[in-house]
């Protein structure tokens, strides 16, 4: 499938799932504020974190080896069989630690021991979330991006309801339910879809377990730890210290603000997610990937750029539409953090190869050193300029990581 014909079924996947998170984070922010924004903030890292543990870290080596062996059956078999057997020994401690320390956990990350049950029951739905990455990361990697984006958006259609009915119902603890709780429901919607597909049996699942593939599978499990580890353990750093040193109804104007980001980029990373990253992995040519680079540049940023500038004017009607008036400190954010966003995907871009060819020395290496900046630049900036200090280093750590792949790239550090 072509780059524009994936952005165009992405976009219009992306389009519902941006109008359920608009009206998802309008309820929330109606019904909780920017401190139950924050809180939802520093759960959804912490519950990134875990996911990631719990799964290895492995998503984007699924979609490569799935993309890589998709007409070589018996190699395939072996990376699913190796894939199940990773997730299962991973899963099994993490939900053990969440059922044992979950008040210690809950005091810790959100402040309060009543919501050690969420984490009870974020550790009894587990299992289904690994087992919904697994099969969408499957599809992804056999280039089914109509069905891909079906589900995702069910899912997402499905969430929002979730969330409605128990904001609505129990507030911020209601928010932090749904979030662990859709995984369960969304598992069967997955099953119903894929049930009557070939590669649906579970004979392709469970088999033995095979060492080379492990071994591949660990780089991006290395890979992946370190990046979703780093970048939601430095934001709640810098969430935290912002609402230390300002207040925490800024650090949830804040929050706010990464949630705008994530939504208008979200049709980026899906397309980067299910173009570029099964593609890139199978160029081997020079030409080949130069040619699918600046496609991506020139079909990508105008795109971004453009929805940049739109949100920056229209930024009041943006905080009016998607959340309240107590988040009226988000205006004098939204500039430098739409200046950090076009300098993150362009980074991205180049980011993508070096993943698809599982570069990951230098992945592991710039993730973590740029995590570790913007914690640093951050406190300083936030230091100087209050509340606006957090957003003016996202952006400028972003621009010296654009350079830093810029360079890489040039040098064709990605071979």
């Amino acid at each position: 499938m072509k780059l524009s014909s994936t952005v165009s079924w992405s976009a219009l996947a992306t389009l519902i799932r941006l109008a359920n998170g608009f009206v998802s984070m309008k309820i929330v922010a109606l019904l909780v504020g920017p401190l139950g924004i924050a809180l939802i903030g520093q759960f959804g890292n912490f519950y990134s974190i875990i996911m990631v543990l719990a799964l290895g870290g492995i998503s984007a080596g699924i979609i490569k080896y799935t993309s890589q062996y998709k007409d070589d059956s018996e190699e395939l078999y072996k990376v699913w069989h190796t894939v199940t057997w990773v997730s299962v020994i991973l899963s099994i401690p993490v939900i053990i630690v969440l059922l044992v320390f979950h008040n210690w956990l809950a005091q810790e990350f959100l402040h309060d021991v009543r919501y050690g049950s969420i984490l009870v029951v974020f550790a009894f739905s587990l299992g289904f979330y690994v087992a919904n990455s697994l099969f969408l990361n499957i599809l992804n990697g056999l280039h089914e991006i109509k069905r891909f984006n079906l589900l995702n958006t069910i899912n997402s259609t499905l969430g929002l309801l979730i969330t409605i009915a128990l904001v609505y119902q129990y507030k911020v603890y209601g928010a932090l339910l749904a979030m662990v709780t859709s995984q369960s429901i969304t598992f069967l919607i997955i099953v119903f879809f894929v049930r009557k597909q070939t590669w649906f049996k579970l004979s392709n699942f469970f088999g033995k377990f095979d060492r080379f593939y492990f071994k591949k599978l660990l780089g991006f499990t290395a890979m992946s730890l370190t990046s979703m580890c780093v970048i939601p353990t430095s934001q709640m750093f810098v969430r935290g210290y912002l609402a230390n040193h300002t207040s925490w109804d800024v650090a949830g104007c804040w929050q706010g603000m990464q949630k705008i980001s994530d939504a208008y980029l979200m049709i980026v990373y899906t397309a980067l997610g299910t173009y570029f990253l099964p593609k890139l992995a199978n160029l081997q040519s020079e030409d080949q990937i130069s040619k699918e680079i600046s496609n991506g540049y020139k079909i990508i940023m105008p795109f971004v750029i453009i929805s940049a500038v739109v949100i920056y004017f229209c930024r009041d009607v943006v905080i009016q539409i998607l959340f309240a008036k107590s988040f009226g400190a988000m205006r004098d954010m939204f500039f430098w953090q739409l200046i950090g966003d076009c300098f993150k995907i362009a980074s991205y871009l180049l980011s993508y190869l070096f993943l698809a060819k599982g570069k990951v020395k230098f992945l592991m290496l710039t993730e973590l050193l740029f995590g570790i900046s913007f914690t640093i630049l951050s406190y300083c900036l936030i230091n100087l300029y209050g509340q606006n200090g957090s957003v003016i280093a996202f952006a400028i750590n972003y621009f010296m990581y654009f350079l830093i792949f810029i360079m890489l790239y040039y040098k064709k550090y990605y071979l």
